[in-house]
């Protein structure tokens, strides 16, 4: 006589097989929460570093030799995080007029970096 239902081996296997795919899915939930995580801390820092960035390529030729101590450093609270910044204009060796220019934003779990170069003459050709 044959019985209909399951057999315990098979609610073994089909117990297990529910719990490793639950496993994979939270595990890939938890690693989505954490990318938004770092999204909104980032987000933040990324602005910050294009609008600093941004600031310093309005320099001519003598301010990006000394950039001022005001565009130099500074802190910013946004979104709840303390956010550090610091900017840099040195020029490029061996290359006339041209500048590398750079800010590096820190937070309490990273940091993010913005570098690009600009082409500055010195002001009526002197050096």
């Amino acid at each position: 006589m044959r019985r209909a239902g399951f057999t315990l081996l098979e609610a073994v296997v089909a117990l297990a097989i529910v719990g490793l795919v639950s496993v994979g899915a939270l595990s890939a939930y938890a690693a989505e929460v954490r990318a938004a995580q770092r999204a909104r801390e980032t987000a933040p820092a990324a602005v910050i570093a294009r609008e600093r960035l941004s600031r310093l390529s309005l320099l001519d030729a003598h301010g990006l030799r000394a950039v001022p101590d005001s565009l130099r450093r500074g802190a910013l609270t946004a979104g709840g995080a303390s956010y550090d910044w610091t900017a840099n204009a040195h020029p490029v060796p061996g290359e006339m007029d041209l500048y590398d220019l750079a800010v590096d934003v820190q937070w309490a779990t990273g940091s993010y970096a913005l570098r690009t170069r600009t082409y500055r003459p010195a002001a009526g050709g002197a050096r």
